[in-house]
């Protein structure tokens, strides 16, 4: 398929000026189909995006100039590889939009900082150029791999994401909300999820654990599951709603500590008020989001994860 498709009326026209007369009765000039030029280009399969998951890196030093003022939560290691697993999001325009609004909305409720590191609220949204970007849930912490241990991470994921029996689903978002990270030095702008219908979020992060403990690595929300209340059933019961309370997509970030953050209670969960609650609950309520594949980035390479295929509902 041509990238680019243009009429030929305009070469036809330019011949008929430069060779003589036909002798013969006129023939009638053929109409050009607009059909062919109206039709956008398909989009890229998601499979492209994995190509370019990450900036190419600059520099292997914690240089914050290089990244609005960020800096590296991990120190860069030589043979080390950074890891993540994760479920990708590429919102749909319409989605896109909701997205927006939420972010411009929130940017109101935040005046823009004035320190010479940053210049406010910093969407996940798109580039500085525009172009879309996707978003993600994590499903675990930064991880770092050697280099003879990325290949069997990979092979014991996909084998107990596979056992988990996990198929295709959909979550909605519960809230907007901000929340620091570890060290305190960003804030990231979340959509906080509901749980699923068959709890997949949280089986996914079990299979998640479960690897990243075989390979000695921390585990995502485990001092929340440890800290939870109570003894046995009860003590499970608690740490599995710890943890579907925490999955969340970010779409913005800041140094600063944000205007809107703290609630009357003083914590770091943003109380909204009334009229506030009502604009952002109808902009989430358009949404609700798809998950097939779960991804494993090493480094700069990403691996894809299929989930299986959701059931066919029974008509009758």
């Amino acid at each position: 398929m041509a990238l680019v498709e243009y009429s030929d009326s305009e070469g036809e026209e330019e011949r008929a000026q430069q060779s003589p007369p036909p002798s013969g009765p006129p023939t009638k000039k053929r109409k050009v189909s607009t059909e062919a030029t109206d039709n956008q280009l398909p989009p890229l399969p998601t499979s492209f995006h994995d190509l370019y998951s990450s900036t190419v890196r600059t520099s292997t030093q914690d240089d914050p100039s290089l990244h609005a003022g960020r800096k590296r939560v991990t120190p860069h290691v030589e043979g080390n590889w950074p890891t993540h697993v994760y479920l990708e999001w590429h919102p749909q325009p319409a989605e896109h939009r909701i997205l927006a609004d939420l972010l411009t909305a929130e940017s109101k409720a935040n005046p823009s900082s004035t320190t010479a590191a940053n210049t406010g609220i910093n969407s996940l949204l798109q580039t500085d150029l525009g172009v879309p970007l996707p978003l993600h849930v994590s499903l675990s912490r930064p991880l770092v791999l050697k280099t003879e241990q990325r290949a069997p991470f990979i092979d014991q994921l996909r084998n107990r994401v596979q056992a988990s029996g996990v198929r295709t689903f959909s979550a909605a978002p519960h809230e907007l909300k901000w929340h620091p990270n570890e060290n305190g030095s960003r804030y990231f702008l979340v959509l906080s999820l509901q749980r699923p219908e068959n709890d997949e979020l949280t089986k996914l992060l079990s299979a998640s654990n479960y690897v990243a403990k075989t390979f000695q690595q921390p585990l995502l929300y485990q001092e929340d599951s440890r800290s939870s209340k109570g003894s046995g059933a009860i003590a499970k019961q608690n740490a599995r709603l710890d943890e579907a309370g925490k999955f969340h997509i970010s779409i913005a970030w800041s140094l600063d500590r944000p205007a809107s953050i703290d609630g009357p209670s003083g914590n770091d969960c943003g109380q909204r008020g009334a009229a506030e609650s009502v604009t952002f609950a109808t902009l989430l309520g358009g949404l609700d989001i798809a998950f097939a594949v779960v991804k494993v980035r090493i480094g700069q390479d990403v691996t894809t994860v299929s989930l299986l295929a959701a059931r066919r509902k029974a008509l009758f």
